[in-house]
């Protein structure tokens, strides 16, 4: 019943709960396992406990010999259950884990890039890596410490109770101050773990974000102001991980204390009654076997405590984890629709009475727009007038407010979309791999007409190894205007009938930005072109012009 009041009230629990779902049979059985394994040692125990006073009595010793026996085949079958339990669970954790990253890979690329609630990229690393990671202790550790420490103290204690009343009650009251310390410290483990967890996120999104940035804070002397930030985040780090230990380490050795308190009461009434000293607490008297095996087992009684409140900061940790999971899991955040619409050549596409809403601002207020196929549209208008915005729509990066967005008359299908940035991504490889991105071609087929297209024969010329050239993570080894035009030369080379740009003539000087213009226009031959410029070269080579600040209203098909 507390178990389930757990779930229902925890945020945390339910998420734990919802992604061991179809696990759950086997992280039980792996728990049961493990509960099997402790059992058998008690049963190991009680083996020696015999072997030992047969031998002490001058007794039998084929009987000692037979005790041993039964505890080695009882050790053959521990190692056996203990192997199928952690088995089990290291198994269902990988997937747990696996599919925990799936579905987080998923929410992050169904979340728009307009979405300012996005988490950054260094965030995200931390989510997808630490806490998944987070996740596996809880799973393979504290479950199974969690069952054993409800079913082992409690035969240890029946059985403890039939040799010796006393006994018990020594291990019955020091037991239970146990959990009870563990109920104190709970909130604050749990607090100091997100805090932890937190600020590593927060340190991860900003050191990535400062080495992508390392050429302006190089330009702007900059790098020591950000190397004074990282070392004071670093050093919050430190303070935080150490709250965590520190915590860890007071509640261990407290536990310890009380598990030494309650094993040294029962082994001086064990001794003071074989000696004869104590003759009241068990009944008919205690023998020697069964004193020795009380004594064994009594750290068995607390052994599963203390597992669990080691094993406790794990399912804080795991907790901590499940709150940032959890808040990008979000069913009420706003996503993107589906892409798994059929692909269709453009012939008209249209716009109808839509508009965009984030975080409760307008930032496109109704309007309609028809593009037909072969059009050269330029968007103007000043800055955070939301050119940008409506290009992102345009691409399905925006979720809509309202209204409909039509491809040749129909909601259920799309065209293919190629994009020009004002900072094109690459990634680290060949040039010849990153011209083939949109297309995933084999050869190189077309590859040097596409080149001429871009006006980009130079860039390949400088090239000492050509399109096998490695180029670093968004060709950082080239300049803008040669990355840009190369990136036309990959649009020449798409597939897409649809192609959108924005501003992509941005900080480039006059000779390069005519030049990447020309590639721009005539790599959208035959095919739509949607551009957002400053630039009145670009205006001059559009059909049509739109001024951004004029949408609002009924504008198919019109001209600004």
């Amino acid at each position: 019943m507390s178990r389930r009041r757990e779930k229902d009230g925890n945020p945390a629990a339910r998420t734990l709960n919802r992604l061991t779902g179809k696990h759950r049979r086997t992280l039980a059985l792996s728990a049961w396992a493990s509960v099997a394994g402790s059992l058998i040692l008690i049963a190991e125990l009680g083996c020696v406990a015999l072997a030992i006073a047969e031998i002490l009595r001058g007794g039998s010793v084929s009987a000692a010999f037979t005790y041993l026996a039964a505890f080695l085949i009882l050790a053959l079958a521990r190692i056996v259950a203990e192997s199928i339990s952690t088995t089990l669970a290291a198994n269902a954790t990988e997937d747990v884990k696996l599919q925990t990253r799936e579905e987080l890979t998923r929410a992050i690329a169904e979340l728009s890039p307009a979405d300012r609630a996005r988490p950054l990229a260094g965030e995200t690393a931390n989510l997808l890596t630490n806490h998944v990671d987070a996740l596996g202790p809880y799973l393979t550790r504290y479950r199974s410490a969690r069952l054993r420490a409800t079913v082992i103290p409690l035969v240890v204690l029946v059985i403890t109770a039939y040799f010796s009343w006393v006994a018990a009650a020594v291990l019955l009251v020091t037991g239970p101050l146990i959990p009870i310390f563990m109920a104190l410290i709970g909130a604050e483990a749990r607090s100091a773990s997100e805090r932890q967890l937190q600020q590593i996120g927060t340190m991860n999104a900003g050191l990535l974000d400062r080495l992508q940035g390392l050429t302006t804070l190089r330009l702007f002397d900059a790098i020591p102001r950000a190397a004074e930030s990282l070392r004071r985040e670093g050093d919050e780090i430190r303070k935080r991980t150490m709250a965590v230990l520190r915590i860890a380490f007071i509640s261990s050795a407290v536990l310890e204390l009380f598990s030494a308190l309650g094993v040294a009461f029962a082994a001086v009434y064990v001794g003071f009654s074989l000696l004869g000293l104590f003759q009241f607490g068990a009944y008919g008297g205690l023998s020697l076997a069964g004193g020795l095996f009380v004594l064994m087992i009594a750290p068995e009684y607390f052994r599963p405590l203390r597992d669990f409140a080691a094993a406790y900061h794990d399912q804080a940790s795991a907790f901590a984890a499940c709150n940032e999971i959890e808040k990008l899991l979000d069913p009420s955040r706003r996503r993107l629709p589906a892409r798994n619409a059929e692909i269709v050549p453009l012939a008209r596409l249209e716009l109808d009475k839509v508009s965009v809403v984030l975080d409760g601002t307008t930032i496109l207020p109704a309007f309609s727009l028809r593009v037909e196929r072969g059009e050269r549209i330029a968007l103007v208008g000043p800055s955070g007038s939301g050119k940008s915005m409506l290009l992102a729509l345009l691409a399905g990066l925006v979720t809509l407010a309202d209204g409909k967005m039509l491809v040749n008359g129909r909601e259920d299908v799309v065209c293919a979309i190629a994009w020009l940035g004002q900072k094109p991504a690459f990634v680290q490889g060949s040039v010849a791999a990153n011209l083939a991105m949109y297309r995933g071609l084999t050869n190189r087929d077309g590859f040097d007409a596409a080149i001429r297209i871009a006006h980009a024969e130079g860039v390949i010329a400088k090239l000492e190894r050509g399109y096998d050239e490695v180029l670093r993570e968004n060709a950082a080894n080239l300049s803008g205007g040669e990355a840009q035009r190369l990136a036309i030369a990959r649009l020449a080379l798409s597939n897409a009938d649809f192609i959108l740009a924005d501003e992509p003539t941005e900080h480039l000087d006059a000779e390069t930005a005519e030049a990447v213009i020309d590639g721009l226009f005539a790599s959208a031959d035959g095919r739509t072109l949607i551009v957002a410029t400053h630039d009145p070269r670009v205006v001059a080579r559009a059909d049509r012009v739109i001024d951004v600040r004029r949408l609002p209203g009924d504008n198919l098909g019109a001209a600004a």
